[in-house]
């Protein structure tokens, strides 16, 4: 099995070639096969094939871009996607949001006709990543969503745009805070939401917190700007005092306005305050050696598979050779059929030590080629 994957993430592309390829994302159809993570921090597209097949992708996605993503080919695939699902690769190191976006975005390639063994090595992402959390100290700052709300903690009143799991997750940890401000979130569907202690506005609203409400931390997946930049100057000249506006959208909810009355701070910024957080060898090795097994798993199907299948067939003929040849010689049907049973024996009994060879971890694309070779097959 070949893998083929690239990367637009955070810090090497920045936030605005990202909200780029975040708007690309939107107007463009998803082709079948594919698997694409898009966060407010990243872009991951991966295929089960060569570089040909992920280019032919990139281009179905992103037309006409020009944005270098980093490249990786095979088992360095895996590796690193299961270290994206683990929240390693995170400004804040094992993130658990991240693992809930992975998911949904698997759930989405899997109704594209996701080719089945990827799709199986992908859900053992989900399953390393709760291994990689258990093996990671507790943190103050567990979430991107974290830092969002320490960023406006000061603030006696917030307001939080979207419903959604940043937003929700912004929300939590607001309330959970020593001195909590008073907390109002804004969505479109204000029936839905049930926070004790939280305000709830409908989302026609949003524009009246922008006027009111000293800091707002914006966390949607809405398809445009929510305002206008004419009409988010106006509301921010019509103001009485400066104003804290949080974009965690990808694209951004938001245009900030030369020379006025805001402090904005979007998700590279949030990246950037979170506090520095020291690798744990524990865990990188956890994800590492997940991904490794499972590649070789899915090759060993995918590559070995085939072979072994040959084989099998070869010495179920010699079986119906041995039987058809000896069974005249027996009187009885019974007889004939133990006569069967035990070649069939026999020959799954040979068959099982290059069988499980080729299935181990340590079996080279030589070593398999050989096997099939001496047993006269053609891969």
């Amino acid at each position: 099995m070949n893998l083929a994957a690239a990367t637009f993430a955070y810090p090497r592309v920045p936030n605005s070639q990202r909200a780029d390829l975040a708007q690309t994302l939107i107007q463009t159809d998803r082709p079948p096969g594919v698997y694409l993570l898009s966060t407010c921090l990243r872009v991951e597209v991966a295929v089960p094939g060569d570089r040909r097949d992920l280019q032919a992708a990139l281009d179905a996605l992103l037309p006409g871009h020009e944005i270098e993503p980093v490249y990786r080919e095979g088992e360095a695939v895996l590796v690193h996607l299961y270290r994206v699902a683990a929240g390693l690769d995170s400004p804040i190191v094992g993130e658990k949001e991240i693992l809930t976006q992975f998911r949904k975005a698997l759930q989405e390639a899997e109704s594209r006709d996701l080719d089945g063994m990827f799709a199986k090595a992908l859900q053992g992402a989900v399953a390393a990543a709760r291994l990689v959390h258990q093996a990671l100290p507790r943190r103050a700052q567990d979430s991107i969503a974290a830092v969002a709300a320490a960023a406006v903690a000061q603030q006696d009143r917030v307001a939080v745009l979207g419903a959604g799991v940043t937003a929700t997750s912004v929300v939590e940890h607001l309330i959970k805070l020593d001195d909590p401000p008073q907390v109002t979130m804004i969505a479109r569907n204000p029936e839905r939401i049930s926070l004790p202690g939280v305000s709830v506005w409908p989302f026609h609203r949003a524009a009246e917190a922008i006027l009111e409400m000293p800091a707002v931390v914006s966390a949607t997946s809405a398809k445009r700007r929510l305002l206008p930049p004419e009409r988010l100057a106006e509301l921010i000249a019509g103001r009485r005092m400066p104003i804290k506006i949080v974009d965690m959208a990808m694209p951004p909810d938001f245009n900030p306005p030369d020379g006025s009355d805001l402090e904005y701070l979007d998700i590279d910024d949030l990246a950037r305050l979170a506090e520095p957080q020291p690798r744990v060898a524990e865990a990188d090795e956890l994800a590492c050696q997940a991904a490794v097994e499972m590649f070789h798993r899915a090759r060993a199907h995918s590559d070995v598979g085939p072979v072994i299948g040959s084989m099998m067939q070869l010495a179920d003929g010699i079986v119906d050779e041995v039987v058809a040849r000896f069974g005249g010689r027996i009187s009885v049907d019974v007889d004939v059929e133990v006569l069967r049973q035990a070649a069939h024996t026999v020959a799954r009994r040979i068959l099982s030590g290059p069988v499980s060879y080729m299935k181990g971890s340590d079996a080279t694309d030589e070593a398999i080629e050989a096997v099939a070779d001496a047993f006269g097959l053609e891969i």
